[in-house]
């Protein structure tokens, strides 16, 4: 009887490298789908942002009333009565805000211009400063061409128009608080319709997924999310409070006025990246001159504002807020790079609620846990 013989063990190698090499090809088709997909989200979001911001901006704030409206629907207040009013009470407490601020900024260009006149009082006196603006005038005029003349001997004319017109500046203003204005609008009237539905896009969100496994799924997610953005925004009141706590002891120590009124300020004004520190810290400056009368002491308030400003941006939102969202303080770093890049200064604003979020999704779902890795502490 003949034995048969062995299958070779090459045929079957050979067999397989078919199938690796569709294997490894589909995986590149995938990956290069995943980039696609992620390059064409990022640019709808930078394309749409008009629309998506609000939408986003007022989901946060419906994220942060809804502590309220429960608290009022233990006394008994129904929602349909409870956010209305809730609404109307902090539209007009921040109305009457912007009423109490309004003295102080009417103040403002008459304390700029002393500003502005004592710094060109200084310049004028001999000093360094002086003999740079001398150095600086000679090579202005050094790197001026003559006029050249005609064969007539009439100097030739040159009409230059203005590099900057007051009228585009306040058509291009006017637009822009046209459209702050139509936003900040949207928002009100989006978190209101929110805040009314409760938790009815919820549920229809949990109808959605077909199988109860992912039901299961959506359900955790959605409970998680509450609860990272609770802590998000809890983590935020607590930077507030530190920062104008801190402004309010330093201010004091120098000796401006109003050091408790200015530290109330701090603590809103820090909440918004670049522009609430900037606004403060000018407005604070301008002060201590109007008061101390003393560049000096406006130059002291500027330095102290900066410094908070920076350990407050740098060191401790990155740190409070790794740890509220259990993430590390790269993943902020980085996500606060990104978001503002994409979005500008509401993007440095939504940021960390976003991040949030997004780590929570990673870590639920398999195929996107190795970003939740790298989002994690």
């Amino acid at each position: 009887m003949i034995n048969p013989r062995p299958a070779d063990s090459t045929s079957t190698e050979s067999d397989d490298e078919p199938t690796a090499r569709i294997a490894a090809a589909l995986e590149r088709s995938a990956t290069a789908l995943r980039i696609v997909a992620a390059i064409g989200v990022l640019g709808v979001l930078r394309w749409a942002q008009v629309v998506v911001i609000p939408v986003t901006l007022s989901v946060l704030i419906s994220y942060a009333l809804e502590p309220l409206i429960k608290m009022l629907g233990g006394w008994r207040i129904r929602r349909a009565a409870a956010v209305p009013l809730l609404i109307i009470t902090l539209l007009c407490g921040t109305g009457l805000a912007a009423f109490e601020l309004q003295g102080f900024v009417n103040q403002l260009p008459t304390a700029a211009h002393a500003v502005a006149t004592a710094i060109q009082q200084g310049w004028r006196k001999p000093g360094t400063m002086a003999k740079f603006q001398e150095a600086a005038r000679e090579l202005e005029n050094a790197a001026r061409s003559p006029r050249k003349r005609t064969n007539d001997g009439v100097a030739s004319v040159r009409v230059e128009e203005p590099t900057f017109k007051w009228s585009d500046w306040l058509v291009s203003g006017s637009r822009n608080v046209a459209q702050f204005a139509a936003q900040m609008f949207a928002v009100v009237c989006l978190t209101f319709y929110l805040l009314s539905a409760g938790d009815l896009y919820r549920r229809k969100l949990v109808r959605l997924v077909p199988t109860f496994t992912g039901k299961k799924v959506t359900v955790e997610i959605l409970g998680e999310i509450d609860n990272q953005i609770e802590r998000v925004l809890l983590a935020r009141v607590g930077i507030s409070v530190i920062t104008g706590v801190a402004v309010w002891i330093a201010f004091r120590f120098i000796g401006l006025e109003d050091a408790l009124v200015w530290g109330v300020l701090a603590a809103i004004l820090f909440a918004i990246p670049f522009a609430g520190p900037t606004l403060l810290v000018t407005a604070a400056a301008v002060a201590a001159f109007v008061q101390f009368g003393s560049l000096g002491m406006a130059g002291l308030i500027t330095a102290v504002g900066i410094g908070i400003g920076a350990v407050e941006g740098n060191l401790l939102t990155p740190w409070l807020m790794s740890r509220a969202g259990e993430m590390n303080a790269v993943a902020v770093f980085v996500s606060l790079l990104f978001w503002g890049w994409l979005w500008g200064a509401w993007g440095l604003l939504l940021a960390l609620p976003i991040t949030a979020a997004a780590k929570v999704v990673c870590e639920k779902v398999p195929a996107l846990h190795t970003c939740g890795e790298l989002l994690k502490r």
